[in-house]
C-alpha cells in the first residue's frame, strides 16, 4: 500500500469513527421504535467491516466499545446500569463493552468476506450480501454484549433489576429478543442501502489488509 492509499484509509476509518462517536453522543445513536430503542451505533462498524474487510471491523469496533467507556464516564446519568457495572466491576465491564463490539467487528467482516465468494450474491445481488451481514453484524453485537454481560456481570444486573440471579438469563434473553430484532432489522436496510451506494463509489471505501 503506497502513501496515498494509506492516507485514503486513514481518512476513511476516520470518517467512520467519527460517525459512531457522533451516534454514541447524540439521539442519533438511537431509533425509538414503538417501546423499543434500536441502537444504531453498530451501523458504521458494520458497514467498515463490509466494505474494508474484518480488520477495519476490528478497529471499529474498538472505538464503538471505547466511545460507550467515555460515555459512562463523563456523562453518567445517561445510562445508570452502565456506570453502576462499571463501579462495581469495572474489569469485567470493560471486557464486555469493548471485547463484545471488537468481536462484532471482526466477525462481521469476516462474514461479509465469505458472502462475497457466494456467486448468486454477485452484481445486483450485492444488496442482499450486504443486507445480511447488516442483519447478522447487528444480531451479533446483541448476543455478544448481553452474552458477556450475563456471564461477568450477573450480580450486578441481578442487583440493579432487582431480579434473582436465577431469572438473570431470563432477563437478558427477554431483552436481546424484545431490542435485538428490531435493531437488527433497522440495520440490515441501513446497511445495504449504505454499502449499495459506496458500491458505486469504489475510490471511497476500499479492503483493509487483514
Amino acid at each position: 500500500m503506497n502513501s496515498n492509499s494509506k492516507v485514503h484509509q486513514i481518512t476513511r476509518m476516520a470518517i467512520l469513527v467519527a460517525i459512531i462517536f457522533l451516534l454514541a453522543f447524540t439521539p442519533l445513536g438511537y431509533l425509538t421504535i414503538g417501546p423499543i430503542a434500536a441502537t444504531t451505533i453498530q451501523m458504521p462498524v458494520i458497514v467498515g467491516a463490509v466494505m474494508m474487510g474484518p480488520a477495519a471491523g476490528a478497529v471499529l469496533g474498538f472505538f464503538f466499545g471505547l466511545s460507550a467507556v467515555i460515555k459512562v464516564l463523563t456523562m453518567p446519568g445517561a445510562d445508570p446500569f452502565a456506570t453502576l457495572a462499571l463501579a462495581h466491576a469495572p474489569l469485567a465491564y470493560l471486557a464486555v463493552c469493548m471485547g463484545a463490539r471488537i468481536l462484532m467487528g471482526w466477525l462481521s467482516g469476516l462474514l461479509a468476506a465469505g458472502l462475497k465468494k457466494v456467486p448468486a450474491l454477485d452484481g445486483g445481488r450485492s444488496v442482499i450480501r450486504c443486507g445480511a451481514a447488516g442483519f447478522v453484524g447487528s444480531a451479533l453485537n446483541t448476543v455478544l454484549y448481553l452474552g458477556l454481560l450475563w456471564a461477568l456481570c450477573a450480580e450486578v444486573i441481578s442487583s440493579y433489576y432487582g431480579v434473582d440471579l436465577s431469572g438473570v438469563g431470563s432477563l437478558v434473553m427477554g431483552t436481546a429478543w424484545a431490542a435485538g430484532v428490531p435493531e437488527a432489522v433497522v440495520s440490515c436496510v441501513v446497511v445495504a442501502a449504505v454499502c449499495k451506494a459506496l458500491e458505486k463509489a469504489p475510490s471511497l471505501i476500499r479492503r483493509m489488509p487483514a
